[in-house]
């Protein structure tokens, strides 16, 4: 519309030196050039529709030109001011429409050119150089596929710049997810060393007063009572890796609150040669099908071993935990889902992430236990 506008303003502007000057076919033209963009206004209003506007628009105004361009008596004025528009209709056309549509739009300009330099047409024009009547077809065609180019080479890159903020969105939400559980952690934990802070001293009095009647045993099973109330307390620290540590701690905790503990061994550094969303991907998807098995098992049999370590070459992921029943393979390896809406697409992403690395992901049952094994090149 903006656009449209600017155009009818143009045309408005330009009709006053052609009054002046006494060139009314100059203004008929201009008037025509108008009332063409009003309609497309409308046009644009009640279809909504850019692209059937434009290709419309287009042809009508080089149907406009091709009259002027027939019909001018004055050849002392000169054509160029609009071969020279002609010529940058292109990149219009196809900033409105796009690459294929603006380009069927600007072959009204080729199909005017064309028309007017390499037809009998020519005889009712002005005198144009040799360059003009041989070329211009020529260049306006070289044009339109420049045009069309950068067009699309725009609307690719914007399309692949939405897809990026799309993906940066959702790693920022789950980011926070993840920071809001940790979070929640920390203030579990809190509260709770609070309390063992408030009671530590009448526990340590109870204590002395067993060691003091000799009363041995009684204080190693109050130390070991104590002993299992600590934890309570989730590990926040289980590597030098923040990623992995946020992770684990998380899962940890899931896993405490579902009435077990799970056993741990993180050896990863800080930084290493693997993207931070990849990382995040890869440890989650292994812990949370972990984690979501355990819940459908009774609380004496859950249980979950956790392996994942750097070597300075390669990174090792290794999930263990009982399986709350049988689990079928697909052909190519990955477990098939139980769950009432099949997904697959944990397991699947763990051996994707894993074959991006150079590596291989394994999925296993052994002796009841749904075993997962990543190995990833990272240097």
């Amino acid at each position: 519309m903006i656009l449209l506008l600017g155009f009818i303003v143009y045309a408005l502007v330009t009709i006053y030196p052609c009054i002046r000057t006494g060139y009314y076919h100059g203004v008929v033209t201009n008037l025509a050039i108008v009332a063409l963009f009003l309609f497309a206004m409308v046009h644009l209003k009640l279809f909504k529709n850019h692209t059937s506007t434009t290709i419309l628009t287009t042809f009508m105004l080089n149907l406009i030109l091709f009259f002027h361009f027939i019909m001018e008596v004055d050849w002392t004025i000169g054509m160029d001011a609009f071969w020279l528009f002609i010529l940058i209709a292109p990149f219009i056309t196809d900033y409105l429409a796009g690459a294929i549509y603006g380009t069927i739009a600007a072959s009204s300009g080729l199909i005017l050119s064309y028309l007017c330099f390499r037809t009998s047409m020519l005889n009712y024009l002005q005198p144009y150089g040799s360059n003009m009547v041989q070329w211009y077809p020529v260049i306006y065609l070289v044009t339109m596929i420049a045009a069309a180019v950068i067009s699309y080479e725009l609307t690719a890159y914007q399309i692949d710049k939405k897809v990026s903020d799309e993906k940066i969105a959702f790693y920022q939400a789950e980011r926070t997810g993840r920071l809001k559980k940790l979070l929640s952690v920390y203030e579990s934990n809190e509260q709770t060393i609070r309390k063992y802070k408030h009671d530590i001293r009448h526990f340590n009095r109870v204590l002395a007063g067993f060691i003091q009647n000799k009363e041995y045993d009684k204080a190693a099973s109050y130390l070991q009572e104590f002993d299992s109330m600590l934890e309570g307390v989730t590990a926040v620290s289980f590597c030098d890796n923040a990623i992995v540590n946020e992770l684990l701690t998380i899962y940890a905790s899931r896993c405490q609150k579902l009435g077990f503990k799970p056993r741990i061994r993180a050896v990863v550094p800080e930084r290493f040669a693997i993207e931070e969303t990849d990382l995040t991907s890869l440890v989650a998807n292994a812990l949370e099908n972990a984690v979501e098995a355990q819940s459908h098992l009774d609380q004496d049999k859950r249980a979950l071993q956790v392996e994942i370590a750097y070597d300075g070459r390669k990174l090792k992921l290794m999930t263990k935990n009982p399986s709350p029943g049988e689990v079928a393979f697909k052909e190519n390896g990955l477990p098939i889902s139980t769950r009432p809406v099949q997904s697959g697409v944990g397991t699947a992403q763990i051996k994707a992430i894993a074959e991006k690395y150079g590596g291989v992901a394994s999925f296993k049952l052994e002796n009841g236990s749904f075993v997962v094994k990543a190995v990833l090149t990272c240097m």
